[in-house]
């Protein structure tokens, strides 16, 4: 059976997380997440970094905001060395 809990939403539209469940997901104060729509409501999940030109989750690091794996980054300044040199 699924555990079920529920909050107010507040003047601002912002939901509380419970403690307990943020703990046990790992989000914490500051922690960036995702906001899911689906047909029956929106799911709250922990934010997983993905490259936004491949779609990987290995090495994956922020970059003049926009995340971006380490192989994607490598290939990007080969092309860009291989145009400029």
């Amino acid at each position: 059976m699924a555990l079920v809990k529920y909050k107010k939403v507040s003047k601002a539209r912002g939901i509380t997380v419970p403690k307990d469940l943020a703990e046990d997901y790992g989000i914490f104060a500051g922690a960036v997440v995702d906001l899911v729509l689906q047909t029956d409501g929106i799911l709250v999940r922990k934010h997983i970094p993905t490259c936004a030109i491949c779609g990987s989750i290995e090495s994956v690091d922020t970059v003049k905001g926009k995340e971006i794996c380490a192989k994607c980054a490598r290939e990007i300044r080969e092309e860009i060395n291989s145009k400029y040199a």
